[in-house]
């Protein structure tokens, strides 16, 4: 193939168009709800319409005489087998059926499904089926839960799911030598994760070889193929599972779901016919999952010149009738903070907790957005208590570069102090903060760090890809990254084309097939730059050196004075050209060397599992930073917040595609405001009261503010090109820069999400009524 476009030479650090941008903005793009296969049936899930209550009987006989109707599963069908995301550092945690068999514990919790020639038929055998309950005694309110005598909801000592102690140094002799201490304590809400794309699936077992394919909207391919082998007893080179393109996940698509199994289930029993399952909106904002509840208690300690001396506390999770990802997210709610601050003497306790509302996991931010809000306004008010700059404070204790964390952290780059310096000059902090009282105005500051390929998956975190370049020179790049719509296929085809040497225009990606391509854990955690993008730059890199094995064999070159780049092998003693990429290629593939180019890397980090007993681990190959500014006007006459504008400094090591950068900065940052001001997902007796877009409030166009991302470039030395990942980090400290603003606009503080007018107006009648 020939190349056209010189723009497309050396791609990393440059905002290439994406590699998927045709077929998205053009329509032509497949999503799995665009899937039709032959003799496909719709499938349906049954649910409990109870929040907690024993299964005495299921009845189907009249479900099953329905025309139409060609297959029904309950528990009976299945090996009853548990299953749960994080049962490798947790094994009890493992707490779910895929079809539950003597007991239901939230609203919506799955018993059985069926499959039939089309949707109504379907919705009629649903209501065919004769459930018998005895409905027990339920719990929605996670202190309430934990209470002696609370309705008892698994095999767990009053309801707590899970316990994480950290302790680290002496608290208590810290706290007396402080010059100030203070209390406080923060109420998170729940929120949705809104893809715009429900969760959808289409289930296939295939008779002659039995096998199971599923088409499924996922963020990790391999995760659920794990699980669905485990809960059908098969081997995993019997299960393949397809991610096509996919309209969002943000945490709530990382896990299986019973309706993955469902469809594969019932395609076995229904002779081999594929099987769909689509979420509607209100099934995706009632049953899937959802952000975790939060209660955060702090007391922190200082002294007059702004040491931070000591942090205690609490932090409990309302965690629903299941496990899910719950364990983990609590415990990133409470170490995010060993990555900011240098702090010695630490003990928080966090408790997951059962109670009979709907399940939480994974979401974006992975527990860093409530402990983000809890931790920043927590400083903001520990400085201005001691009369300190929020700034001027926080440079003070944060962590640097090249330093291990009191947790065991290991930070390499650490770009936090510039990201703090660059954004309060870029918003005029000096000038501005606290001087804006009169009109109503202020500025508030939130920093964050987050990492890029953690190790929470299991054993390891590994990645692999494969380049394979074809006879006419062009690539086809294997990966087995999940791309959700951020953009990874694009950056991934830049690392690979820098690597080889080559132009962006030579790759065609296939991502995300455990049939085909090599394993990966998934998209999250950010990681996928980072550890996918150091197994494409091994892969493309392996390919090189075959290449130029040929080249240097043909022409007697020692191979060590070779490379490739810009399209042009090249002798790096004498500057010469030897020949183009493309006649390269071809003396490969001739008759005198008939060599196959197929390049293979595999990476996984350098980290060592959290112990969760004490929290020690160094979790991640690398960590970004962040520091994040807002300006709000009040109006205090209606209580309402506007957000004039933010800026983002970002410690990204080196953006491989600026545009895409930013983008995600953006994105990530707007989902923070929603979360912050209007957002929350809410329950009646365990019942989701607003699961739909009418009454869940977004924020949309309109909402948005100007948003100065800045880059800040620290080159990390494990990241490909030294990039780390980046995508979450941009919601964690919004809620907290966007409280410290309004506090500094009119001198209210609000510790409870979200920010509403009604709050606002409350607390200044509150003050008004001190003053």
């Amino acid at each position: 193939m020939t190349t056209k476009n010189n723009n497309f030479l050396n791609p990393v650090g440059k905002s290439v168009p994406r590699i998927d941008g045709r077929g998205l903005v053009t329509g032509q793009t497949k999503y799995v709800f665009d899937l039709k296969l032959p003799g496909m049936l719709i499938g349906k899930m049954l649910r409990s319409p109870h929040p907690h209550a024993k299964i005495i009987s299921i009845d189907t006989s009249e479900a099953e005489k329905l025309p139409g109707v060609k297959a029904i599963i309950t528990a009976k069908d299945t090996l009853g087998i548990k299953f749960g995301s994080n049962e490798f550092f947790f094994p009890q945690t493992a707490d779910q059926q895929a079809l539950e068999a003597d007991k239901v514990r939230y609203i919506g919790d799955e018993i059985g499904a069926v499959a039939a020639i089309d949707e109504e038929t379907a919705d009629k055998a649903l209501k065919l089926i004769d459930v018998q309950y005895e409905v027990l005694p339920a719990v929605f309110d996670m202190i309430e839960a934990i209470k002696p005598g609370a309705p008892q909801i698994h095999n767990a000592r009053n309801n707590i799911a899970l316990i994480l102690p950290t302790n680290f140094g002496n608290v208590e002799r810290a706290l007396k030598e402080s010059d100030y201490v203070r209390e406080d304590t923060f109420y998170l809400p729940s929120a949705a994760h809104t893809c715009m794309e429900p969760h959808v699936c289409v289930g296939q077992f295939e008779d002659f070889s039995e096998k199971i394919t599923l088409w499924t909207s996922t963020q990790a391919p391999f995760k659920i193929r794990e699980t669905l082998a485990k809960c059908l007893k098969m081997n995993l080179n019997d299960v393949r599972v397809i991610k096509l393109a996919v309209g969002g996940g943000f945490g709530g698509k990382l896990e299986m779901l019973p309706m993955d199994f469902a469809s594969c289930l019932l395609s076995k029993k229904a002779g081999g016919y594929p099987v769909k399952i689509t979420y509607s909106r209100e099934e995706e904002f009632s049953f899937s999952r959802r952000k975790h509840p939060m209660i955060y208690k702090l007391k922190s300690g200082v002294k007059k010149d702004g040491t931070l001396m000591a942090i205690s506390g609490e932090v409990y999770a309302d965690g629903g009738g299941y496990c899910s990802y719950g364990p983990t997210v609590l415990a990133a709610a409470m170490m995010r903070i060993f990555m900011v601050y240098k702090i010695s003497n630490f003990r928080i306790t966090g408790y997951r907790v059962y109670t009979n509302n709907p399940i939480s996991g994974a979401i974006r931010g992975f527990g860093g957005v409530q402990s983000g809000f809890a931790v920043e306004s927590h400083m903001d008010m520990l400085a201005e208590n001691i009369g300190m700059d929020p700034v001027e404070f926080r440079l003070k204790n944060i962590t640097t570069p090249n330093m291990v964390t009191t947790n065991k952290m290991l930070l390499t780059s650490n770009g936090l102090k510039e990201c703090i310096e660059k954004a309060a000059v870029a918003c005029d902090w000096k000038n501005k903060k606290g001087k804006q009282k009169n009109i109503k105005r202020g500025l508030g500051i939130g920093i964050a760090a987050d990492v890029m390929g953690s190790k929470m998956y299991k054993s390891h975190e590994s990645a692999g890809s494969i380049i394979k370049i074809e006879e006419d020179a062009s690539i086809c790049f294997l990966t087995g990254a999940a791309d959700t719509g951020q953009g990874s296929n694009t950056a991934l085809s830049q690392i690979a084309a820098q690597e080889l040497g080559v132009s962006y225009e030579r790759i065609k990606i296939t991502a995300a097939d455990t049939g085909i391509t090599p394993f990966d854990t998934g998209s999250f955690a950010s990681r996928v730059t980072f550890i996918s993008g150091n197994a494409t730059k091994l892969a493309a890199l392996d390919a090189k050196k075959q290449i130029l094995k040929v080249i240097s064999k043909e022409r007697n070159i020692p191979v060590e004075d070779l490379d490739i780049v810009a399209e042009e092998v090249i002798n790096k003693k004498t500057s010469s050209v030897i020949m183009t990429f493309e006649k390269a290629i071809e003396l490969c593939y001739s008759f005198n060397y008939g060599q196959q180019i197929i390049g293979r890397g595999s990476y996984n980090p350098k980290t060592t599992p959290v112990d969760f007993r004490t929290g020690e681990g160094n979790v991640s190959g690398s960590y970004g930073f962040e520091a994040q500014i807002a300006e709000v006007e009040v109006n205090t006459e209606t209580g309402e917040v506007k957000v004039l504008r933010m800026w983002d400094a970002h410690d990204i090591g080196k953006a491989i595609n600026p545009q895409s950068v930013k983008g995600q900065i953006e994105g990530s940052l707007f989902m923070g405001i929603g979360y912050t001001l209007s957002e929350n997902l809410e329950f009646k007796n365990g019942r989701v009261v607003n699961p739909n877009f009418a009454n869940y409030r977004l924020p949309r166009s309109v909402n948005t503010c100007p948003v100065e991302s800045i880059l800040i470039e620290t080159n990390d030395p494990q990241g490909p090109f030294g990039a780390k990942g980046m995508g979450e980090a941009a919601l964690l400290p919004t809620a907290a820069a966007i409280a410290n603003a309004i506090h500094d606009a009119v001198g209210v503080r609000i510790k409870e999400l979200p920010i509403t007018p009604e709050k606002i107006l409350n607390a200044l009648k509150t003050k008004n009524n001190q003053e």
